[in-house]
């Protein structure tokens, strides 16, 4: 493709882009919640977690002070025009995540092939994040930015920005024992000095008594009450979500939205207490599991900071993702925008041909997450969709290509050890040589 038809098509996409955010801004579903809390807030109350400080006990604010205090400026006009510019914010967002992703595999552009699937993988999650106007696809683009950088080994901006995207969503502090694995303790530390920085930053405005204040109002509303949205907000596509379906029936009739018919799928009748008892232990089972995996395929060979196994880690990354949205307490469907990194990440491994059989694998299950995510969308009626909610869809998916990353790192390790053990072998047989 030349440079001008490049520009023509760059030109067509932002044209289309600024066109369709005329519909989906007239009809976003989360930022009226930050729009209607930003309003009361200008009009003098400061009781952040109040049900109706926002749109009632459904869609009430839930983020720390920052995020409100970060969005005010658009609290100040007129509310057509701040959604529409909140839309190109998000719609900005989604573009850094392709940039930051094309820019971390940069190899994906030379197969149109790879590049298609990886569209079709992940476009209905971007989609739904610019429909729903959610706060988190930004948060995904400060964690990919972030990732970028440690991939630089430049800790500070790092730090800064998955300190920001954890501020906005707390799933991507599931990636920090990772860091800690890589002894990366400039960035840890950055980072927590960075999330202190920042949730203080409300004090100019609060005062710094009732900012502490607000923030434990939060932690306690969020953190330790999540009973109420988890009952009655998205269907929760986590290990926990999928864990209460299954393992007790859930009574979707006390939904307060009347959003009410959900079918049950349930095998046992096991009690609340005790399905989250079976997922914690299940979850911690599993973190544990992957960082030790992760650990013990570094040590396979050379450190893997080291070059040539420095390519693992956009790998070893991937998987962490991966592992976030499963093991987290609250994963909604809009979540999956991060699945990005890690469906590139196998895109990646595909097109190259170093390894033969488990490329054509790995693209073969590539095909089937572009297939289900393009096709089980546009499945007709509302109660096929809401089945496939419950059922856990887009868990399986995220499940799959873990599983499938986990596959990818430890044939990519082997081939990059037999790689540093080659050079190694010819010295004896040289030396021999008269």
């Amino acid at each position: 493709m030349t440079t001008n038809s490049r520009t023509i098509a760059a030109l067509v996409v932002v044209a289309v882009i600024l066109v369709l955010g005329f519909v989906l801004s007239s009809n976003l579903v989360d930022f009226p919640v930050y729009y209607s809390a930003g309003r009361s807030l200008l009009s003098g109350r400061t009781d952040l977690y109040a049900p109706d400080f926002a749109l009632g006990r459904v869609m009430d604010y839930r983020y720390p002070p920052f995020f409100l205090f970060a969005v005010l400026p658009l609290c100040l006009i007129p509310y057509p025009i701040a959604a529409y510019v909140w839309y190109l914010f998000c719609a900005a967002a989604v573009a850094g995540c392709a940039v930051i992703v094309g820019r971390v595999f940069d190899g994906l552009r030379a197969s149109k092939t790879m590049s298609v699937l990886l569209a079709l993988a992940v476009a209905q999650y971007f989609v739904m994040a610019l429909h729903y106007g959610n706060a988190h696809v930004i948060a995904v683009f400060l964690l990919f930015g972030s990732l970028y950088f440690f991939l630089q080994r430049k800790d500070l901006p790092a730090a800064a920005l998955i300190a920001l995207a954890i501020t906005i969503k707390l799933t991507p502090a599931l990636l920090l024992p990772y860091f800690a694995l890589k002894k990366r303790w400039t960035l840890l530390v950055a980072t927590s000095l960075f999330v202190i920085a920042i949730n203080m930053v409300p004090s100019i405005y609060f005062g710094f008594r009732e900012n502490n204040h607000l923030l434990r109002a939060w932690y306690g509303h969020v953190i330790e009450s999540q009973t109420f949205h988890e009952d009655n907000g998205p269907i929760n596509l986590s290990l926990k979500g999928e864990l209460r379906r299954y393992l007790s029936p859930v009574d979707y009739s006390q939904r307060v939205d009347g959003d009410v018919r959900y079918p049950n799928v349930n095998v046992l009748d096991a009690s609340r207490e005790t399905t989250e008892q079976v997922w914690m232990a299940i979850t911690g089972t599993i973190f544990v599991a992957v960082l030790v995996f992760i650990m013990w395929r570094s040590r396979k060979g050379m450190n893997s900071e080291a070059n040539p196994q420095r390519q693992l880690i956009p790998l070893e990354l991937g998987l962490m993702i991966c592992l976030a949205l499963l093991a987290g307490p609250l994963t909604s469907k809009i979540y999956f925008v991060a699945l990005l990194w890690p469906a590139a990440c196998l895109a990646d491994f595909a097109k190259t041909g170093n390894h033969q059989p488990a490329g054509r694998i790995v693209f073969r299950v590539m095909a089937v997450v572009a297939g289900l995510n393009v096709v089980l969308p546009l499945l007709p009626g509302r109660s096929v969709q809401r089945w496939l909610l419950v059922v856990g869809a887009d868990f399986y998916v995220n499940l799959l290509m873990m599983v499938t990353l986990a596959y990818a790192l430890v044939i990519q390790s082997r081939s990059l050890r037999s790689q540093s053990v080659e050079p190694q072998t010819l010295v004896p047989s040289e030396a021999r040589t008269p």
